[in-house]
C-alpha cells in the first residue's frame, strides 16, 4: 500500500497516475507487476460505437485486474498502429516504428526504477504483431518479463455457439455486445448495421482488410465487419465473463513467474 494508505482501487492494485513519486518508488523496489493498457481513444467503430471503444474496454479490464491482482496500472496508451482505419474521420494512426518505439520507451522508463514484470493489456488486433516484436526486443536487451494479450484469443471455446453472425471482426456483434454491457449509453442503437464483405482467401494466407472511408466504391463504407444488429447486453456479459478471468490469470502468472 502507498505510504499515504490509499490504494485508489477496490483491490490490491494501484493506479500509477494517482501516486506521488515517493509512493511509486516505495512500490517499485518490490518487483511489482506493471499493467500497461493499450486501447485506441480515436479509432472508427462504425456509425454506432464511439471512437474510444478500445480504450473503454482496455480500462475496464485493467480495473478488473486491479481488483484481484497486486499490480500497478499505468496510464493507457491511447494511440497506436491502426492503418486500416486511417481514412475514417476521427481515426488516428501511428506507424509501426513509432508505435513500437513509444511502448518500448515507456517500459524502459519504468524498468529503470526497478519493475521487471509487465503485462501489455492489448485490445487491438493490428497492434498485436508490433507489440509482440517490441516485447521480444525488450526481453533480449533487458532482464524483464513481458506478456502481451491477444484479444481475439481470450475466451476461446467458452464463447463457441454464442455469436450468430456469419463472419465478423470489427464493430460487430461481439464488440457491440461488449459495449452494450459496459457502457450502453454510448451505443447508438438506432444506427446498428450489418456489413459482411466477401473476404474469401486460402487458409494460411494473410491479406490486409480493405477498409476504406465512405464513398470508396464497392468496399466497406460503414467501417463495420460483421453484424452489429445481433448484439445484446446479455451476450456482452457472457463475453466479459470469459475475458476477465483470462486476463486476471495472465496477470497473476506474470506477477509470480520466475525471471531468468
Amino acid at each position: 500500500m502507498p505510504p499515504g494508505g490509499q490504494r485508489h482501487t477496490d483491490g490490491p492494485g494501484v493506479y500509477l497516475d494517482r501516486l506521488t513519486w515517493p509512493e511509486a518508488a516505495a512500490i517499485f523496489h518490490r518487483d511489482p507487476l506493471i499493467v500497461l493498457p493499450v486501447g485506441a481513444a480515436a479509432k472508427e467503430h462504425g456509425p454506432h460505437l464511439p471512437l474510444g471503444t478500445d480504450r473503454i474496454l482496455a480500462e475496464h479490464l485493467a480495473g478488473r485486474i486491479a481488483e484481484r491482482v497486486s499490480s500497478i496500472i499505468a496510464p493507457t496508451v491511447a494511440y497506436g498502429y491502426y492503418p486500416a482505419f486511417a481514412e475514417f474521420p476521427g481515426s488516428t494512426h501511428l506507424e509501426a516504428e513509432t508505435f513500437g518505439a513509444v511502448v518500448r520507451e515507456i517500459i524502459v522508463s519504468l524498468h529503470r526504477h526497478g519493475p521487471r514484470r509487465f503485462l501489455i493489456l492489448n485490445t487491438g488486433i493490428s497492434t498485436y504483431p508490433v507489440l509482440e516484436i517490441a516485447a521480444r526486443d525488450l526481453r533480449r536487451r533487458h532482464p524483464v518479463l513481458i506478456g502481451v494479450t491477444r484479444i481475439e484469443d481470450l475466451g476461446g471455446r467458452a464463447l463457441e455457439g454464442l455469436l450468430e453472425q456469419r463472419a465478423g471482426g470489427h464493430a460487430d456483434e461481439y464488440e457491440t455486445s461488449v459495449l452494450l454491457a459496459l457502457a450502453p449509453d454510448v451505443v447508438r442503437r438506432d444506427r446498428l448495421v450489418r456489413e459482411i464483405p466477401d473476404r474469401a482467401r486460402p487458409r494460411g494466407l494473410f491479406v490486409p482488410a480493405p477498409l476504406a472511408a465512405p464513398g470508396a466504391g464497392d468496399r466497406e463504407t460503414t467501417g463495420v465487419y460483421g453484424d452489429a444488429t445481433l448484439a445484446s447486453p446479455e451476450k456482452g456479459v457472457r463475453i466479459l465473463a470469459t475475458i476477465v478471468p483470462a486476463v486476471i490469470t495472465a496477470a497473476e502468472h506474470l506477477r509470480t513467474a520466475p525471471i531468468e
